[in-house]
């Protein structure tokens, strides 16, 4: 379980849900280091294979982890932007690192699915994922029995939707965030933007609109001042994706909505510098 800390000096009522202290330092090692090691054990993953994905950091991080426990070898496709500090700690994991384009990037992807011990880690299609997230949800009721509502930065929105379905039965409300520039949840097309890990290029298969209460654009930049504020505030280190759920908690509250609001802190800034 990870803690929920009080942050009043960012907005009075908020807590953030620090999800950057698991091992792999994101959110995502709820779901791909549990969803491979549970592939390994029954046979569909041996130490002969290469685990690949595509991806825009902390999801790599997490496929790196699971391959250095379960013994194989990991590939990492990422996008010419994608931080040195993820690149270098990935390879430091022992996972292979290739940076291109993004279209050559599903290229690249699209032909692993065919190699013989290329075993293609899926993140933006598969349903498997989603359940795993289910238990954060779950730690936040016990830790914020108040609860009013929740903000979850998007980018395969596995974690979103997982969150949201656990959620449902108490009837609390779940956010999506996206950058304001690229907001494709809200039915916009895709343009660069500056929030690592959220709306990435490719379209997700994983969201489902009527899971969320409401979706909130966030601008690049006051994602990022947002998490320069979190550290002032509490000491925490959180990365832009997390600041975009912070900013998107006080645009709540200056909408209207009241109470107890929990924003999940996704991933370390270490994984966007």
């Amino acid at each position: 379980m990870t803690p929920l800390l009080p942050a009043p000096g960012l907005l009075s009522g908020l807590s953030l849900k620090l999800e950057y202290l698991n091992p792999s330092l994101s959110i995502k090692h709820r779901s791909l280091p549990t969803t491979l090691l549970e592939r390994a054990r029954a046979g569909r993953i041996s130490r002969d294979a290469t685990l690949v994905i595509m991806t825009a950091g902390s999801a790599g991080v997490s496929v790196a982890w699971a391959a250095s426990q379960i013994g194989c070898k990991a590939l990492l496709l990422m996008p010419d932007s994608a931080p040195d500090s993820v690149v270098n700690y990935a390879r430091w994991l022992g996972a292979e690192v290739e940076r291109r384009p993004h279209p050559q990037l599903q290229e690249l992807l699209d032909a692993h699915r065919g190699m013989p011990g290329s075993h293609v880690v899926e993140q933006l299609s598969d349903t498997e994922l989603i359940g795993h997230y289910r238990e954060v949800g779950e730690e936040l009721l016990r830790q914020a029995p108040g609860l009013t509502a929740v903000t979850v930065s998007a980018g395969t929105c596995a974690s979103l939707m997982g969150i949201a379905e656990a959620l449902a039965p108490a009837g609390v409300p779940v956010y999506a965030v996206e950058p304001a520039e690229a907001a494709v949840l809200s039915g916009e097309p895709w343009r660069p933007h500056n929030i690592p890990g959220l709306a990435p290029p490719a379209p997700t298969r994983l969201f489902r609109r009527e899971a969320v209460a409401g979706i909130v654009p966030v601008a690049s930049e006051l994602a990022w001042s947002a998490a320069r504020e979190a550290l002032a505030a509490c000491g925490e280190p959180v990365g832009p994706s997390s600041g975009a759920a912070i900013a998107a908690a006080r645009m709540l509250r200056g909408r209207g909505v009241d109470g107890d609001i929990v924003a999940v802190c996704s991933s370390h800034m270490v994984t966007s510098l």
